[in-house]
């Protein structure tokens, strides 16, 4: 029986309280609560076999490692869907957001809220992530994306990823414990290149 470990619990409470409308991220405090920390989980590793995760809603489908932990959520018409899978060293999986009507998303003001949230629960600057070096761009087919590695002054590293995607936005990320960098930086990646959209059916890269 395996607990949820700090970084586990932080990122489902950082998805679940900013959902997005109107084309910028606000703070949803009916959705604070922290997942239980008495829950059991199957974590990730090495042997592990990587499987297609579709989110149904909007068809967007990505390779996890192992079966996800699903949450739903629903704010003023907005929905979002949570898909992790803890992992030894942390935590990997991505959110789809319904965002219909919303015209172009502000990624930055994205990040941002999403860092406010996973930091409202920490207690010291030691554990308090940070954006590294955010870059926007485009994907291979043109949608407008941010990335950004991360850490924190415990030792905590990452990489997060939004993508616009006009009706739905995607959220990547990947945290980890200290000493999990090439780790985190791999399974980041193979995420990363197994997100398949519905528009063509091909896999794309982002």
């Amino acid at each position: 029986m395996t607990r949820l470990s700090k970084i586990q619990r932080l990122s489902l409470l950082a998805a679940s309280t900013t959902v997005i409308t109107g084309g910028v991220l606000f703070p949803v405090t009916a959705f604070a609560a922290p997942a239980p920390q008495t829950a059991t989980v199957a974590t990730a590793d090495a042997a592990t076999h990587w499987t297609a995760t579709t989110d149904k809603l909007s068809g967007i489908t990505a390779e996890l490692p192992g079966h996800p932990q699903v949450q739903k959520y629903s704010e003023n018409g907005v929905e979002a869907r949570v898909y992790l899978v803890p992992t030894d060293y942390g935590t990997v999986g991505f959110v789809v957001y319904d965002t219909p009507n919303t015209g172009q998303k502000d990624l930055k003001g994205c990040l941002q809220a999403w860092l406010d949230g996973y930091n409202q629960d920490s207690r010291s600057a030691d554990t308090a992530l940070a954006s590294k070096d955010p870059q926007e761009g485009t994907t291979a087919d043109g949608q407008p994306a941010l990335d950004s590695a991360l850490s924190a002054g415990d030792g905590t590293v990452g990489h997060v990823r939004f993508v616009d995607l006009g009706d739905h936005m995607i959220q990547v990320v990947a945290l980890g414990d200290k000493g999990s960098q090439q780790d985190v930086d791999a399974d980041y990646l193979q995420l990363l290149n197994g997100i398949q959209l519905p528009s063509d059916g091909s896999t794309q890269s982002y």
